[in-house]
């Protein structure tokens, strides 16, 4: 066995992310398409074709253009998806051919606190050997040990440390901070406090708004232009298009510009979660110094909250703070240095 390697990997209901010790990321659409052997032009050289336990598949973007769809909320596709999602990005992110892997694993709140589903893939996957297949490249991962963080802290604590777990100089003003972490199809709220020499999560602080993420946005705005237009409008072609193509479709009728739409999808989005978050928080919200948006749909929409939060900011590396926050978390264990208040 090889020299052991940390992995960090933040899954959501949209993309995964994850990063390495040596700050090496990972970022694709949370979508998994059996690959059925057709390839007339060979193996595709687009991100990601790969053999994992003797099965081949797409995943990412790749999986998308074969038509693949979201469906990791549901817990077979959960179950049976998320080894594999492990598997890439071990795979992508170690040297190794056959390496032993600590993993953080991030999950979104909801699923970490009432569901409990870390505690099952700890169960299942800790010690599990995975073979995996990519460009040629064969390798044996070893799943050595599992910590799974709900999504929200990681931002949390990427605020206060680097990868390495040391703290941050001038990162003490960051730590009475609301953290509102804009996701694919939920919002995940958190909140610490710093008692003594521990972090405390603030529970009354912290929740997940379920079918609030950045999804809901994206659905209004295909239900929008297929209402006005000639033809109906689904969310992949809408996602694609606000990525790809500066919120556009063009297709044989011609070119739908939904910027219009777009923008009141996320005005109202943004409108419903200051509201959900008022109603949970109330008088708490003032005796946080700072609010943190972040997320993969944080830049999209801060424009519409700031207004409300006086003090929000968008998180640096809001894309991959979570999967580097576990990281840090993780090698805290090895000292116990804070942010000094």
């Amino acid at each position: 066995m090889e020299a052991t390697s940390k992995v960090s990997i933040d899954i959501g209901n949209g993309y995964v992310k994850a990063v390495n010790e040596r700050g090496e990321t990972l970022h694709f659409p949370t979508v998994l398409k059996e690959n059925q052997g057709i390839n007339v032009l060979g193996k595709s050289d687009n991100p990601y074709d790969i053999e994992i336990d003797g099965e081949s598949f797409y995943i990412g973007d790749l999986a998308l253009a074969k038509r693949g769809t979201r469906q990791w909320q549901n817990d077979r596709a959960f179950n049976t998806d998320t080894p594999k999602y492990i598997a890439l990005c071990c795979h992508l992110l170690t040297d190794q051919t056959n390496p032993e892997v600590n993993l953080c694993l991030g999950l979104p709140y909801s699923y970490y606190l009432h569901f409990k589903k870390g505690e099952r893939l700890i169960a299942e996957l800790s010690g599990r050997e995975i073979k995996t297949v990519y460009k040629d490249t064969a390798k044996t991962i070893t799943i050595a040990r599992i910590s799974v963080f709900p999504q929200g802290v990681g931002a949390y604590f990427a605020n206060l440390y680097d990868i390495g777990g040391q703290p941050i100089v001038g990162a003490e003003e960051n730590i009475r901070a609301i953290f509102i972490d804009i996701g694919y199809r939920t919002v995940d709220i958190v909140a610490f406090e710093l008692l003594g020499n521990t972090f405390e999560l603030l529970e009354d602080c912290s929740a997940s708004l379920e079918e609030c993420g950045i999804s809901s946005a994206i659905s209004d705005i295909a239900d929008c232009i297929s209402k006005v237009g000639s033809r109906e409008i689904n969310t992949n072609e809408v996602e694609s298009a606000i990525q790809n193509n500066n919120s556009r479709i063009n297709d044989m009728y011609g070119q739908i510009d939904f910027t219009k739409e777009e923008s009141q999808a996320y005005n109202k989005l943004a409108k419903h979660i200051i509201t959900s978050i008022n109603q949970k928080m109330g008088v708490e919200l003032r005796r946080h110094s700072k609010i943190f948006l972040t997320g993969g749909g944080a830049s999209k929409l801060y424009p519409y909250m700031q207004a409300t939060y006086s003090n929000i900011m968008l998180q640096d590396d809001y894309i991959y703070c979570n999967a580097k926050g576990y990281l840090a978390l993780e090698n805290t264990k090895n000292n116990n240095r804070h942010p000094q208040q």
